[in-house]
């Protein structure tokens, strides 16, 4: 069943996409498909190309900003459901607040670890294999 799902890794620093991308293959399942983007941008050329079934934004890069595509894709019929987690080097309140009031799913505050990517990316991906599942026999 993870076969099927889909993520899209959002980060303009190579590591944290290589550390991110690892950490959910190694603790999750090595069949879901990830894919990456270096930019918003970037990520919003894939998000109009292509299906995910949940996005890891970091919140501060250049250009277009976490922030900035969240609410782009809030605005997306198509997109506007799609599981969204912050990934984040802030933590202060306001921030996280702002984060919330757009619609995110989830939040990881960096410095990350696996375990605590694992449980907030199982965490997103049980959710979205029920609707698979239901979707799969026939249910809305």
């Amino acid at each position: 069943m993870l076969g099927n799902i889909k993520i899209l890794i959002v980060d303009d620093a190579p590591p944290m996409r290589a550390f991110i991308k690892a950490g959910i293959l190694s603790s999750i399942s090595k069949d879901i498909f990830i894919d990456e983007a270096v930019s918003g941008e970037a990520a919003q050329s894939k998000l109009q190309l292509h299906n995910y079934d949940l996005i890891l934004c970091d919140w501060n890069m250049p250009g277009m900003k976490g922030s900035d595509l969240l609410r782009w894709m809030k605005e997306q019929e198509d997109l506007k459901d799609t599981p969204f987690i912050m990934v984040t080097a802030h933590n202060e309140k306001d921030i996280i607040m702002d984060a919330v009031n757009l619609g995110i799913t989830d939040f990881i505050v960096k410095p990350i670890t696996v375990d605590m990517l694992a449980k907030k990316t199982a965490s997103a991906l049980r959710d979205i294999i029920l609707k698979k599942r239901q979707n799969n026999n026939g249910e809305e």
